[in-house]
This record gives C-alpha cells, sequence and structure tokens, in this order.
C-alpha cells in the first residue's frame, strides 16, 4: 500500500478557524483555501474536521473553503460551527472529539488555519509516527500508541521574533528538565532518542502536531482538567500545545522530532506579547506547580535556563528575564532568596 493510501485510510485532521474582526472575508478565504490545497491526497475529507470558534464571520469562507474541497474531491469535510469563542484549546478539543469518534481513525493532526502548516509536511511526519510506533511496538512491553509527532520549526526567531523565539527556548529547555526530575522519582526519564537529533530542547510548542488515539485523549483530559481547576488561567487560550505537552511526557509517551516548513514571519497570531515576562513566567509558574519541583532545584533549572538564553543580549532582555525570574519565584515560592544569573562576569 502506498505511503499516500496508508494515510487516507489513518488519519482524521482537524483545523481550528478564528481571525481577527478586522480581517476582510477574502483573506480568511484565502488562508483557508492555502491551508486545504491538496489535503484530500493525503486526509480523506470526511475525515477531516474544521472547527469555527465563535467567529461568525469566519463561517462563510469555512464553508467556501470547504465546497472547494468537495469539488476537487468528492467529498466535503465536516464543519463544526461554535457558537461562543472558547480559545483554541476548547476548538482543538471539539475537533479531536470528533475525530475520535471515528474508530477507524489512528492518528490525528492538527493544523492552523493560515497557511503556516504545509500540507506537504504531513507524509513526513505520518512516516515518522509510523516508524516510532513500530520501534516501539518492537521493544515489547512498551505502549506502541503512547506517541505523537511534532514537526519543529528549524528557527523560532525567523516566524515569531528574536526575544518570542529565545523565551520559547526557555520554555522548552525547563519542560524537558522538570519532566525528567518528576520522572527521575520513578525510575524513568523522559525518551529523548526520537528528538534529541534535532536539539536538545525541540520546539514542543510548535502547534504543526500529529498524535496517536491515546495521545489526543490526554491532550482533551489536559486541557479540560487545567481549565476546571483553575479557570482564572484561562488556558484554553494560551496553554493548547504547553499543558498537553507537559502532560504527555510525564506520562511516558513517547515524543519524536522532524523539521517542517514555516512562514518567514507568522501570517496571524493571537499571542498578545505587550508583556512577555507575564506570559512566559505564568507557563513555566504553572509547570513549576503542575510537577512540584522543589524551591531549590526549580530556581537552578530557571538560572540554568535564563543564563543560556541569548535574548540577554537584546536592549529589554535582561530586563525581562529578571522580571521572569522574579514573578515564577514569586508565585511558585515566595520569599525566596538569591541572586539572578549575571552578565559579563566570565570568558565565552
Amino acid at each position: 500500500m502506498t505511503l499516500c493510501a496508508r494515510m487516507r485510510r489513518a488519519i482524521g485532521g482537524m483545523v481550528p478557524v478564528w481571525f481577527p474582526e478586522d480581517m476582510p472575508a477574502e483573506t480568511m478565504l484565502r488562508f483557508l483555501s492555502d491551508t486545504l490545497a491538496d489535503v484530500e491526497l493525503f486526509v480523506a475529507p470526511e475525515r477531516l474536521v474544521l472547527v469555527v470558534d465563535g467567529c461568525p464571520r469566519a463561517e462563510g469562507p469555512a464553508r467556501q473553503a470547504a465546497a472547494e474541497v468537495a469539488a476537487r474531491a468528492g467529498a466535503e469535510p465536516q464543519l463544526l460551527v461554535r457558537e461562543v469563542n472558547g480559545g483554541k484549546g476548547e476548538a482543538v478539543c471539539a475537533g479531536l472529539e470528533r475525530l475520535l469518534d471515528d474508530a477507524t481513525v489512528e492518528a490525528l493532526s492538527i493544523r492552523d488555519c493560515d497557511g503556516d502548516h504545509d500540507v506537504y509536511d504531513l507524509p513526513q511526519l505520518f512516516g515518522l509516527f509510523e516508524r516510532v510506533r513500530d520501534h516501539v511496538a518492537g521493544e515489547g512491553g512498551g505502549r506502541p500508541d503512547d506517541v505523537f509527532a511534532v514537526g519543529c520549526r528549524g528557527s523560532l526567531s525567523r516566524p515569531m521574533g528574536f526575544a518570542r523565539g529565545q523565551l520559547e527556548h526557555v520554555l522548552n529547555r525547563l519542560t524537558v528538565d522538570a519532566v525528567n526530575l518528576r520522572l527521575g522519582e520513578q525510575g524513568t526519564a523522559v525518551d529523548e532518542r526520537f528528538t534529541a537529533r534535532y536539539s536538545r530542547a525541540p520546539d514542543l510548542q510548535s502547534g504543526y502536531k500529529l498524535y496517536s488515539r491515546s495521545a489526543a485523549r490526554v491532550v482533551i483530559d489536559a486541557l479540560r482538567g487545567a481549565d476546571r481547576e483553575r479557570p482564572e488561567l484561562r488556558v484554553m487560550r494560551w496553554a493548547v500545545e504547553f499543558i498537553p505537552t507537559v502532560e504527555l511526557l510525564a506520562r511516558g509517551f513517547t515524543p519524536a522530532a522532524l523539521y517542517r516548513l514555516t512562514w518567514d514571519g507568522q501570517p496571524q497570531t493571537s499571542f498578545d506579547d505587550t508583556d512577555l515576562p507575564r506570559a512566559y513566567s505564568q507557563q513555566i509558574a504553572w509547570l513549576f506547580e503542575r510537577l512540584q519541583v522543589p524551591a531549590d532545584i526549580g530556581v537552578r533549572m530557571l538560572d540554568n535556563a535564563l543564563g543560556a538564553c541569548e535574548y540577554v543580549t537584546a536592549p529589554r532582555g535582561p530586563e525581562h528575564l529578571a522580571a521572569i525570574r522574579a514573578q515564577v519565584i514569586e508565585r511558585c515560592w515566595p520569599g525566596h532568596g538569591g541572586a539572578p544569573p549575571g552578565r559579563g562576569e566570565l570568558f565565552i
């Protein structure tokens, strides 16, 4: 059986759809048409779900884009229209739940609606997913369905800017370090055999992922659970990649990574970068609280990651890094002392 045939039999895909209110309808349609171009080569249209997340102006372009797929492929994607905007996390949960209703779906893909996730990266992602799943199964005693694959961006700064790109590196490194601390108590560690070839800390926050069925259920449970426990944090709006990744790694799922294409600059984003320290300290603090990292170890992890961050060379970098450190410590371990890592003290 060809790779394309295997993909059409195995993959279910979902696209969360939301656009800013001031975006013209023709621009929305262009983004969606680009996203869905050639999708039927790899995903059967009836296993593709578009979730319009409380964005009435996007419903028309979404229906039109779905009709374009039907005209080419003879079948139309499913369309879920949510009246209330619940954030990308809620849209992802709804789409994954719909796909899981189909027992023949083995792998669930998520692609953004702005054309940034090239469909021609999906065959490589699926091929990696298959190989890692088969490898885990061949080792015996493992859980072959407990895998997920990530399409990593070769550069984080090019699409997101220098500051965010560097802070994403900090978040990814701390995620792996903190989960390893927790797993070490159980006599194990994160399986980095299929990610370490790419980076010390891979692009875990990338939105281009392929989940097994068991992984997709963890994604749903993790987001819904975190939202119930801490509604004031509004995790459905900022944690759709972060919280599920932490939970998957902490439960022993095997990650795999490869490089993918990305735009030079994001086509659209809802990320508010007006207060970078708050945005990233909130995630880091959630990580340390969720995994119950002790103060001495957590501060050392934080200082290690911040000390390695090249954002310290930017005009406001030292100020922002110091603010992240202070905010995380204040939330997780109030009153914990110690000086932040300095710059210019050592030869490099």
